[in-house]
């Protein structure tokens, strides 16, 4: 790991990877100097890591194992979200298929369920396999809300509410699948979260301590028609009485709840100012 550390070495070690590569070649990929390129590949000769026939740059076996963890570690980065959100599942039944379904790459969900003796990767192509998440930039061309709600006739009238007002709204009935969708994206999206407190399965307080725990810059909006905001804000104390809304929900007020929550100056913040709370 040591040969390969430096950028440069790091560049030229995944060159051979995806080529065998003569020194000339190298050498102007690189712009080193020849000094600085020799110390380099022999560190890497050295290491066990390539060796050279026929004028050419190979991986060894070694160096494709190392090489193959590498990938691995790139993947693991790409679904950081993911492996972030798997670790706050330990208390769900579902937890098994939920990770099955998030995590596409076979040699990830084998290292997940612990069978990581019998692994090893070997990959022949390294473009693909370094696709960068950079590329997963969040689309500002509308405020994104996410509704929870288990009660259809009430998810139906809030969704009609917000999308009426210009809101790109995606609406959930069961708080797991919300969870689901909020983790597969594996990137902030949403704008607000609005969710109700009292839902069978995953309930409000849980769904929301879960997506903090993944994002904790994410904004989330209670809905609910207990009279628990006291009890609500000492379950979490970061928590205030404007992040609630009680039901039953007035248009106008909901729609300028929602509005302040969004256009509050403090983005990092998911602490609203509520109307409908006195």
């Amino acid at each position: 790991m040591k040969a390969i550390a430096e950028p440069t070495s790091l560049f030229m070690f995944r060159c051979i990877a995806s080529e065998n590569l003569e020194s000339e070649v190298l050498l102007k990929r690189t712009d080193l100097t020849p000094k600085q390129y020799y110390s380099r590949i022999s560190a890497m000769t050295n290491a066990g890591l390539v060796k050279r026939k026929n004028r050419k740059h190979y991986l060894t076996s070694l160096g494709k194992i190392v090489y193959g963890l590498q990938i691995t570690g790139q993947k693991a980065i790409e679904n950081y979200w993911k492996l972030k959100a798997i670790d706050s599942f330990a208390d769900i039944p579902e937890k098994e298929q939920l990770i099955k379904q998030m995590i596409n790459d076979k040699d990830l969900t084998k290292l997940l369920a612990g069978h990581t003796s019998s692994y090893v990767a070997v990959y022949d192509s390294p473009v693909k396999a370094s696709t960068s998440t950079r590329h997963q930039t969040k689309d500002k061309n509308f405020l994104n809300l996410m509704l929870v709600e288990d009660d259809l006739d009430t998810a139906l009238t809030l969704e009609k509410i917000l999308v009426s007002q210009g809101y790109n709204v995606e609406t959930f009935t069961d708080s797991f699948e919300a969870l689901k969708h909020f983790i597969t994206l594996n990137r902030p999206y949403y704008d607000l979260v609005i969710s109700d407190v009292r839902m069978p399965g995953i309930n409000g307080i849980q769904l929301y301590q879960r997506m903090k725990s993944i994002h904790k810059d994410a904004r989330v909006m209670f809905l609910t028609a207990l009279d628990a905001v006291d009890e609500l804000t000492s379950i979490i104390p970061e928590m205030k009485k404007s992040d609630i809304i009680r039901k039953p929900i007035r248009a106008e007020n909901f729609i300028s709840a929602i509005e302040k929550a969004l256009n509050s100056s403090n983005r990092q913040s998911y602490a609203h100012h509520n109307p409908l709370i006195p």
